[in-house]
């Protein structure tokens, strides 16, 4: 079951924790990317809301995400460098915890199945970074199952914390700096899903099959298709 309590060491501990290991990283020579997110929300854009939606179906499903959440509002997440299908991150709580993530990257099927749609419904590429497409075609992009959204069998979890549980509070604290990025940069998303937005855009459109029969009674000629 999900302790939905506070992190063991108060608010202002965490941050000034974090605050001196920062400083204590950035001399040592490490160029971190702190994220920092201290909204309702998490996120403002489209994509972005989308991750935290699917989250919350996650959660909603046994995920224990909320430390994770109070970690990422507390400036915990003091590095976060998002790569083709993994995430790595360094959290702050009680130590320093560096987190390993996977994402398996999208089936043949679901992707050919996604970019047919999209190649149907989408006018250009930027139409689908902002999720401005049909509501049809945004409801299987964001489908929670099928969708181009991570379900909880798609991520493979490491952090050096002794936390055997999955996700920990420090992986889920990067799950969620990974959408607050993504809420920026929605190319991100499909960086972690192993494909280019463009790929989605260039299946071709499906064409409906021509009928011999059919255009042989609108045409008023034998028509033979080979």
């Amino acid at each position: 079951m999900c302790d939905d309590s506070q992190p063991r060491l108060k608010t202002a501990e965490l941050e000034k924790l974090a605050s001196t290991r920062l400083t204590a990283l950035q001399a040592a020579g490490v160029s971190p990317h702190p994220v920092v997110n201290t909204t309702r929300s998490l996120a403002r854009n489209f994509w972005g809301k989308a991750w935290m939606k699917q989250l919350a179906y996650c959660e909603s499903g046994g995920m224990c995400l909320a430390p994770g959440r109070a970690l990422l509002r507390h400036s915990c997440v003091l590095d976060l460098q998002v790569e083709s299908g993994s995430i790595r991150a360094i959290i702050s709580a009680e130590e320093l915890y560096d987190v390993h993530l996977k994402l398996a990257p999208l089936d043949d099927e679901r992707l050919s199945a996604l970019a047919t749609q999209c190649s149907n419904h989408v006018d250009s590429l930027l139409s689908l970074l902002e999720g401005k497409v049909d509501a049809a075609l945004l409801q299987q992009l964001c489908d929670p199952e099928n969708g181009l959204l991570p379900t909880p069998g798609d991520w493979q979890m490491s952090c050096s914390c002794p936390d055997w549980s999955e996700p920990c509070p420090h992986a889920a604290a990067a799950i969620y700096a990974a959408g607050c990025l993504i809420d920026t940069d929605p190319r991100l998303l499909f960086l972690l899903r192993g494909i280019t937005p463009e790929a989605l855009l260039s299946h071709p459109a499906s064409t409906p099959e021509l009928n011999p029969e059919e255009l042989s009674s609108t045409f008023g000629i034998d028509i033979d298709l080979f």
